[in-house]
């Protein structure tokens, strides 16, 4: 089960060093944590207000078994190209790319040997009107499907919000939360100033993914099998609803809602970070602000830089086989 004690280490990614993390930690009651959309599922982006908000969510987050907080950015300029990506992981055995990980025919996860997946479909429309539950659809399809380890299902979960509730571990509709459905919960468009609230500035972060890990009677993080990494429980996915976003993302300011999904999903199965941006240098070698790229270009490139990637690269493919080839193996 998940307790209600965790700790939280906050730490930046650079593209030059990596800043040691800080400790902070408190027992939180997850009563305590609750949110409220004004009207309904329909009227989600009016009037749109919170109801306990006494301390920063920041703090409130710690008690509800989190392994790793992941948020994507857009990055325009060289300015911007330190900006915090990852809120990491937590006693993940400093393992900085794959700290966590599900393990097959676990009991605690009903003892499945293939993943799950759920989509809240009331939710998943953009507010300027983009249909994205058969996008999630597709880029699940495509790390199940596309990758060279594909030995792994990842099935769509049979859902409805009316009978098996909200499948959020954080937000709420004015009721406690009803904790997850399934593996990955995909919640969809949630509203700008919630981003703010988790420390997630809602102008430049696209989504966040959050990974849970399953905890011991002691509160500890779990490893019943001995790999080095968090027994992951579950996780959930959200979509900034303030973005431009677009279904290729070739229009100046959009964004493709394909290649964002693609690369949270991809932090959902347990993947993190891959590559290095790098911007072109003039004549006088001076940075060039107007061109940035990653080196080398992967789906789990750290930041959005404008460039729509939907195929799996050398390290996607790479990283997921460390996480999957032998599945299942226990």
């Amino acid at each position: 089960m998940l307790m209600v004690s965790a700790s939280l280490l906050l730490a930046s990614c650079s593209t030059n060093e990596e800043t040691t993390p800080n400790e902070t930690s408190s027992a939180i009651n997850k009563k305590e944590l609750s949110f409220k959309y004004g009207n309904s599922l329909k009227g989600r982006n009016s009037n749109i207000e919170t109801l306990t908000l006494a301390k920063d969510i920041n703090e409130k987050l710690k008690g509800y078994g989190i392994a790793q907080i992941e948020i994507y950015n857009q990055i325009h300029n060289i300015e911007g190209k330190d900006a915090l990506t990852i809120i990491p992981i937590v006693d993940a055995s400093n393992e900085y790319r794959t700290g966590f990980r599900f393990i097959p025919n676990d009991p605690r996860r009903e003892s499945r040997d293939n993943l799950t997946y759920v989509v809240v479909s009331e939710l998943s429309t953009s507010p300027n009107g983009i249909p994205s539950e058969q996008i999630f659809d597709d880029m699940y399809d495509v790390w199940e499907n596309e990758s060279v380890c594909n030995s792994v299902a990842i099935d769509k979960q049979a859902f409805s919000l009316a009978t098996d509730g909200f499948p959020s571990t954080i937000l709420n509709f004015g009721d406690l939360p009803s904790g997850p459905v399934a593996d990955h919960n995909v919640i969809g468009y949630v509203p700008a100033f919630i981003f703010d609230l988790i420390g997630a500035s809602s102008t430049g972060t696209l989504a966040v993914n959050f990974s849970f890990g399953f905890r011991d009677e002691n509160g500890d993080f779990t490893d019943v099998n001995g790999d080095g990494k968090i027994d992951l429980s579950h996780t959930e996915t959200w979509f900034n609803d303030a973005v431009n976003w677009s279904t290729d993302g070739l229009a100046p300011g959009s964004v493709d809602i394909a290649s964002v999904a693609l690369h949270e999903f991809g932090h959902s199965l347990g993947l993190g970070h891959s590559g290095v941006l790098i911007a072109s240098v003039d004549e006088n070698g001076r940075p060039d602000r107007e061109f940035l790229q990653f080196s080398p270009v992967n789906v789990m490139n750290p930041s959005y830089i404008g460039n729509p990637k939907r195929d799996l690269a050398g390290d996607d493919n790479s990283i997921y086989c460390e996480q999957y080839s032998a599945w299942p193996w226990w």
